[in-house]
């Protein structure tokens, strides 16, 4: 595909000569930066959200179905993604990661592509290095969250919806569709992204000369493709009689998940996430913020505003995903590499008739030493740093650390076929040991939002005796809870206490008299 002066021309067969390799070189070195910056960190234990995903990806292969037999509140990509993963590169750390960075070095040339036909060659360039960068972010990415694996699709989804504005064919709406609707179920709030394309497709051709019946023809088109793609995804589900259960775990659950925390809890939540964002990625932040500034200071076309709708509806994303975790922010970190090398490359190429004043100078340089003195300390002394900093982080570090270990251990004392339990947050330990979960919600952060859980929990208990029960609810990360009766009962009459391991308290099976 080339752009030249606003038009798409689609070549059928790419070229191979010698020029034309040379010229794509930088751009695909470029795009393969993320995999170099993965590389340090493959190997690196699983965090909680990983342990889930993994857990469920194993289960998935040995015929389990996500959410009636083993629960999470994510859609059901991301699973398969883990899956995928296992069956290329082996049930290790190391596969699902070597994914995630894949397809974020694919999402790189998406991007390009997207930036290119929008606002040209030189901020297509600036783009792509400000994006590839940014997966190097600890916390942000340098892991196999869902974030990773919805980029690609959510990029695509755009680049696919600029195409069709541009050439006027409804085939490009459809496969934006299919596209905004893969990203919508490897996470929920892709959803905000498919309705800026709605929006912008509504309004586009509003005074359109065309006949009235031909202009909500966009609409329909995306509409169909992503309502085909999460029909087509949620079929296996509804085949076996789980539809419901995709539906509470994706829907009701989440719906209680974003409401445990009061507004100003929430608000709270965010200007601490975004202080932390903010010493990480200082020039981000400000690039992004100036960038906008500069394209909706001058008349544009119309796909300048679709990017700009595109981008609020990443943040709006990032806002509205109930909690503040740092990975989140990897959803909206597309947008800002382009917003940014907007504004790079309108100050370069303004730099003799205007040039940037000392203030502007130093403040960049004062954020640029800001993010540099963050991120190089995160790296070089990440222990020390999180310790120092963030006490809880720390600690929850050393726990993936001894995960392993833990894991370890209950795998010498049990049998393949045999399950566990883990009462607690550290679900990456049924990984390590290769036990399956005994029972569907095999984590607790499901009885904190649906009390009802906690009874079925314990019912399932019962019945199928898992050999260990691992109690990780412990200082100093957490406050030891008062465990229900019920379930106090049922280790009072079914198991053994065998002592603390690393950060947990098990109890064993008791022997059949």
């Amino acid at each position: 595909m080339d752009v030249l002066n606003g038009v798409v021309a689609l070549r059928r067969w790419p070229v191979f000569s010698r020029r034309a390799l040379l010229q794509s070189a930088p751009l695909a070195l470029l795009c393969l930066l993320p995999i170099v910056l993965y590389l340090p960190v493959l190997d690196t234990p699983f965090e909680r959200d990983e342990g889930t995903y993994a857990t469920i990806a194993q289960g998935l292969l040995d015929g389990k179905i996500p959410y009636r037999d083993l629960f999470d509140n994510k859609p059901p990509l991301v699973y398969g993604w883990y899956a995928f993963s296992f069956l290329l590169f082996g049930e290790n750390v190391m596969a699902p990661r070597i994914v995630a960075a894949v397809l974020l070095s694919l999402t790189a040339l998406a991007l390009f592509a997207q930036a290119r036909m929008v606002f040209g060659r030189g901020v297509a360039y600036i783009a792509t290095v400000v994006f590839v960068t940014a997966t190097g972010l600890p916390f942000v990415a340098l892991h196999a969250n869902t974030e990773a694996y919805m980029l690609l699709p959510l990029v695509a989804s755009l680049t696919a919806f600029t195409l069709g504005m541009r050439s006027g064919r409804l085939g490009w709406f459809l496969l934006a569709g299919v596209l905004s609707g893969v990203a919508i179920m490897t996470k929920q709030v892709a959803v905000w992204n498919l309705l800026a394309l709605a929006i912008v497709a509504v309004f586009w051709r509003w005074r359109s000369p065309d006949a009235v019946v031909s202009r909500p023809a966009p609409l329909c088109f995306l509409l169909a493709g992503a309502g085909t793609a999460v029909a087509l995804i949620a079929t296996p589900f509804f085949a076996v009689g789980a539809l419901g259960d995709l539906v509470y775990a994706n829907v009701s659950y989440n719906w209680l998940y974003v409401r445990f925390l009061t507004l100003g809890e929430r608000l709270l939540d965010l200007a601490a996430g975004m202080a932390f964002i903010s010493a990480l990625a200082a020039p981000l932040i400000a690039g992004s913020l100036l960038g906008l500034a500069v394209v909706l200071r001058a008349r544009r076309p119309a796909a300048y505003y679709l990017f700009v709708a595109w981008a609020a509806a990443s943040a709006v994303g990032v806002a509205t995903g109930g909690r503040f975790f740092p990975h989140y922010f990897l959803h909206l970190v597309p947008a800002m590499a382009v917003l940014t090398a907007m504004l790079l490359y309108e100050r370069f190429r303004d730099r003799l008739a205007h040039p940037p004043g000392r203030a502007l100078i130093a403040a960049g340089v004062a954020l640029a030493l800001v993010a540099l003195a963050t991120n190089g300390a995160m790296r070089l002394a990440p222990w020390r740093t999180e310790q120092r900093v963030a006490p809880n982080v720390f600690e929850q570090k050393r726990w993936e650390w001894s995960s392993r270990d833990l894991g370890a251990y209950i795998a010498e004392r049990t049998d393949p076929d045999d399950t566990i339990f883990n009462l607690g947050r550290e679900p990456q330990i049924y990984f390590y040991a290769d036990r399956r979960p005994a029972v569907q919600y095999f984590y607790d952060w499901a009885y904190q939002y649906d009390e009802r859980t906690l009874a079925v929990t314990v019912d399932a208990l019962r019945r199928e005796k898992p050999v260990y029960i691992i109690d990780s609810i412990q200082p100093p990360l957490f406050v030891p809870a008062q465990r229900s009766a019920a379930f106090e009962k049922l280790l009072d009459d079914e198991y053994d206490y065998a002592g603390r391991v690393y950060f947990a308290d098990l109890y064993r099976l008791k022997a059949d008299d």
